[in-house]
């Protein structure tokens, strides 16, 4: 069993997998939409972290992991509460930035918008402020936002996830905002 990560999963690899692989899915578009109240951000004031919405023209990038061999219930159990907060499993295919690896199918954890944590589309100015602003038991909203844009561009430099990269640019800018205000 195979597993695609597209957000935390790409660079907090907390469980056992024999073999990963960078590749994409298509029909899909990462965005900030879903709400955690669990990891980045808390009841009240919830951070944002990535689902996927339908998008035909839409590509993804990410990792796919191969689960333990005798693992996969365990893995697989694991996985599923750590993606408690709102997210569903379907099963979509994968394409390896490795072309002469074939194509195959991958598990896919998706924070739907019919799910309680979903916050859905906002100005991206909005979705920024929030981020700067959320902290969860897992640590800074900005901790993910920036550890998910580092990792893409590592593994797929030639990948312009624009709500991504375009996030990071106004975080960024927020973060030396305020640095700048408590230097007066």
């Amino acid at each position: 069993m195979w597993v695609f990560g597209y957000g935390s999963l790409i660079w907090k690899v907390d469980f056992p997998y024999e073999e990963k692989m960078v590749g994409r899915i298509l029909g899909y578009s990462r965005r900030f939409w879903q709400g955690s109240t669990d990891h980045r951000g808390v009841p009240g004031k919830p951070g944002r972290v990535v689902t996927l919405v339908e998008d035909p023209e839409g590509c993804v990038w990410g990792v796919a992991y191969r689960l333990p061999a005798g693992q996969e219930c365990e893995v697989k159990a694991y996985l599923d509460f750590r993606e408690k907060g709102g997210y569903r499993t379907t099963t979509v295919s994968f394409y390896p930035k490795d072309l002469s690896a074939e194509p195959f199918d991958v598990l896919l954890y998706i924070g739907t918008c019919d799910n309680p944590n979903y916050l859905g589309p906002a100005p991206l100015e909005e979705i920024a402020q929030q981020i700067f602003n959320a902290v969860g038991p897992s640590g800074r909203n900005t901790e993910y936002l920036f550890e998910l844009a580092n990792s893409i561009r590592s593994l797929v430099p030639e990948d312009a996830d624009e709500h991504l990269f375009c996030l990071e640019k106004l975080v960024k800018e927020l973060l030396e905002k305020h640095q700048n205000i408590n230097c007066l």
